[in-house]
Formats: C-alpha cells, structure tokens, sequence
C-alpha cells in the first residue's frame, strides 16, 4: 500500500520515458474521451426525443450561470499538485480540505442565489434547479486531489475509466427519469449521479487516503498557483458562456436550448479532446521545465500532431452538421444543426488557443495565464454583443471570428518567458490551417452543387469521403506532412505491443 501510494509523490526529475508515457497517456485519454462523447450523442439522441427543447433551455441557464462554480470549487489546486515538481502527503492533505471547504461554501452560495437566478430570468422554474444542482459543487471538492494525483503519475487511462463510467451512470439515470415523464429533472439528476460515481471511482482507483491538514510554507506558494489557475478559469469560463447567458435574457428558451446542443455538440466531439490533451500536455511538459530547449521542441511538436487530426475534424463537422444533427437528434432539431455548422469552425483556430495552456502551467506562469484570461473575455463578451441583434446566428459567428482573432496573439503572450512565437506556432500548424480551410472551401461547394438532392446519411458518409481526400491530398500529398502519421503509428504500435 505504501509503495503504491509513493508513486503519487515522486519528483517530477525521477520520471523516465516521458515522450513515450505521454503518447500512449494522451491517445488513451483522447480515445476515452471520444466514448465518453460516444456516450453524451447517444444520450442526446434519446433525450433530444423524450424532452422539448424548452427543457433543454431551462437547464442550460443555470448551466452556464453556474459554470465558474466547478472551477472554484477546484480552485486551480489540482494544477498546482500536478505541476509541483516536489510535493509532500501534508500539502496534498491540506489542499484536499481547502478544496472541499470551497465546494461546500459555493453550494451554498448557489442555492442561497437560486431565488435570485429565477426573479432576474423571470421562470420559477429556476430556482429548484439550480438549488439540487448545487450538490455537484460539494461532489466535486471530493475527488479533485485524487485526480489530481493521478495526473501526477500519468495515469491518464484510469482518469478516463472513472469519467466514462460515472458519464454512463449518469446518463442511463437521466434516460430513465426522463421515460417517467420528469422532464428537465432527468437533465437535473444527470450531473448530481455523475459527480457522485466521480467521487467513488477516484478513491477507489487513488489509494492516497487524506490525513489532517498541515499548512506548511510550501503550500501557500501552491495555493497562489492555484488562484492564478482559477482566476483564469473562471474569467475565460465566463467569456465562453456570456453567449447562452445574453440569449437567454433577450430571447426564448427553446432557441438557448437549441443553441445549447449545438454548443454541446461541438464540445462533445471537438472542444472536450482540446480538454483532455491540455490535462496531459500541461503534466507531460511540467517534467521539462528545467530544459528549456527540450520543452520548446516537444512543444511544437504535439502541437503539429493535434493540429493534424483536430483542424480537418472541425472543418468535416462544419460541412455535415446540419444532416448529422438531424441524423442524431431528429428533424425538430435541424437550427441547432444550422448553429453547429457555425459553431464548429471554432475549432479550427482553438487548436491553437487552447495549447496556450500547456506552456503558461508547465513553466510556472500561472498569473500570465490568469492576465491573458482577462484580455480573452473581453474580446469574448464584446463579440457577442455585436452578434446578439442578429440573433443565434449571429453570435455564433461573432465568438468564431472571436476565436480566430485570440489564437495567435495567446500563444505569442504565452511563450515569450522561453522564447516560442508567431514563427514557431505557423510552422507548427500552417500547413494543416491551408488544409482545413480547404475541405471548408471544397465541403461547401460540393454539398451545395452536387448533393442537395441525396439523403441526409448519404451526404455525410459522400462529404467526410471527400474532404478527407481534400485534405490528404493537400497536407500529405502537396507539403508533404507525415511526422504526426508517424507519431500515431508509434502510439498504435507501443499499444499493440502492450497487448
């Protein structure tokens, strides 16, 4: 038991194998991640049938207003276990009460504002939803350092396990509920199961037990990390979720609901690997802050990789949103597939954004990150209210130009303490940016001069066949881009090779 628990504490300078453990960590953690989003399309699917899209809308209001509250709850604390090159059993003990001091503290807030959160929307309806989901905050303070921990030792499978079984859970709760005639209750329980199974499959898989708090010197350097993390979680958490929160006020439900599963279509199959890849990267490179050179070049290089695979995805997704969400979710669905057409070109550009990350947490900048975080919501905020006369469609394309206009000015901010910028970053990605801007391009004009007549299922099956071409054609073919192919035959051959 002792000798399992100690792999959680070791110095970051005693890890061996970093390039291949972070490989097989990341495809793990990705293709964990793509069940988990498996799971969240098919539980649309049945509940996008059983439920209105009023329903839908309800709880996405009080989702996005309560967005921040899960990472206050973290409080960046779990950041500042994985990035410590050193840490003891006392700060770990001490940031786990703390963090399960702030997830009691913000339920409480949250059902004391859930009166509040109905007046101001005018819905009574408000109130009881976002007081029962104020116990997912106090869930969550319970398994945050366990995660963590895992993290740390880059148990990235592990982590996946937990978060796609509990989402099952959740989900099945939720499909069952809303069978019984509960409406936006099964959109309610769903979470609350959720969380709960999170916190029963991090202590069981994390054998590190919490003992009494010890505040030492070291933990209120850990803590000031965390803060910084935070600060910008909750600032750009806020900018991503100002766009539900202004259509909710200004217009009605079922359209914030039909915007809501566009947006969650698109996170569900692009935004959520960003997530995952940031929890790997972020730990992977934190191993080489003290070579500065090796961190650039890993750097770069896992951020070619993503680009090669996520860039052409969101561009597909734009192409077919409208037929796949009908497909997916029924033809009363179609605005929200009209949304996800927008919607999923933010993915292109966010590939770069969202490596921002990576190097402001594993260099120890976390108050650059936290700056940055600022300068992003207002831009964010300022978007969406230039969109919001124009309705749905319209915000949807002011936070894609928003998102476009950030990407290169995040990274230029977040590498100069070690010297990476613009030229790094387009030598990284450019030649897969010309190659999704091109299946965008050639997906387009196909769909609208050639298939209007086919079926839905046969124009996406016939458009992903064609934009891959597009963009083989181009970034393998013309520039000659196979490194990222070559890193995904190792990760395949280092997994098979485990078998």
């Amino acid at each position: 038991m002792a000798e399992s628990v100690a792999v959680y504490f070791e110095d970051h300078s005693q890890s061996k194998d970093l390039g291949r453990r972070a490989l097989r960590g990341g495809f793990v953690s990705v293709a964990m991640q793509y069940g988990n989003g498996a799971l969240q399309i098919v539980a649309a699917i049945f509940l996008a049938r059983l439920l209105a899209p009023e329903d839908f809308g309800l709880v996405a209001i009080v989702t996005v207003l309560t967005s921040f509250a899960p990472l206050l709850v973290d409080f960046g604390l779990g950041d500042a276990t994985v990035q410590r090159s050193k840490i003891t059993r006392g700060q770990v003990n001490s940031l786990f009460w703390l963090s399960c001091g702030i997830g009691l503290a913000v339920a409480v807030v949250v059902a004391a504002c859930s009166p509040l959160i109905a007046w101001i929307y005018g819905e009574p309806r408000l109130a009881p939803i976002a007081l029962c989901s104020a116990i997912t905050f106090v869930l969550g303070g319970m398994s945050n350092q366990h995660l963590a921990l895992l993290r740390r030792s880059m148990q990235f499978g592990r982590i996946a396990n937990i978060q796609i079984l509990s989402s099952l859970a959740g989900i099945a709760v939720a499909v069952i509920a809303a069978s019984c005639g509960l409406d936006y209750w099964a959109l309610v329980l769903r979470p609350i199961v959720n969380g709960f199974c999170v916190v029963v499959g991090a202590w069981f898989v994390c054998r590190w037990r919490p003992g009494f708090p010890v505040f030492e010197s070291d933990v209120k350097p850990m803590v000031r990390f965390g803060l910084h993390v935070v600060s910008f979680s909750i600032i750009n958490t806020m900018g991503r979720s100002v766009d539900r929160i202004a259509l909710g006020l200004f217009y009605r439900p079922d359209l914030v609901g039909y915007y809501q599963n566009a947006t969650a279509l698109y996170e569900n199959s692009i935004f959520s690997t960003l997530i995952q890849l940031h929890i790997v990267a972020s730990a992977a490179l934190s191993k080489l802050q003290s070579d500065v050179d090796a961190l650039r070049q890993k750097y770069e290089a896992a951020l070619s990789t993503l680009a090669f695979f996520v860039m052409p995805a969101a561009a597909i997704l734009s192409v077919v949103a409208e037929d796949l969400t009908v497909i997916l979710l029924g033809e009363k669905w179609r605005m929200a597939g009209s949304l996800l057409s927008i919607i999923a070109l933010r993915g292109i550009f966010q590939v770069v954004e969202g490596s921002q990350g990576w190097l402001h947490l594993s260099v120890g900048r976390a108050d650059r990150w936290r700056n940055w975080g600022i300068v992003s919501a207002a831009v964010q905020i300022v978007a969406v209210l230039a969109g919001l006369p124009f309705g749905a469609n319209g915000v949807a394309v002011a936070v894609v130009i928003a998102s476009l206009l950030l990407a290169l000015p995040s990274i230029i901010y977040a590498g100069r303490p070690i010297g990476i910028g613009a030229a790094l970053v387009m030598r990284a990605v450019g030649t897969q940016l010309i190659g999704a801007i091109s299946v965008v391009a050639g997906g387009w004009w196909l769909q609208t001069t050639a298939l209007t007549d086919y079926s839905s299922f046969a124009r996406v099956l016939l458009l992903c066949g064609w934009c891959t071409c597009i963009y083989l054609a181009i970034v393998v073919g013309l520039f000659r881009l196979i490194e990222p192919i070559k890193v995904a035959g190792s990760i395949a051959r280092d997994l098979l090779g485990n078998r």
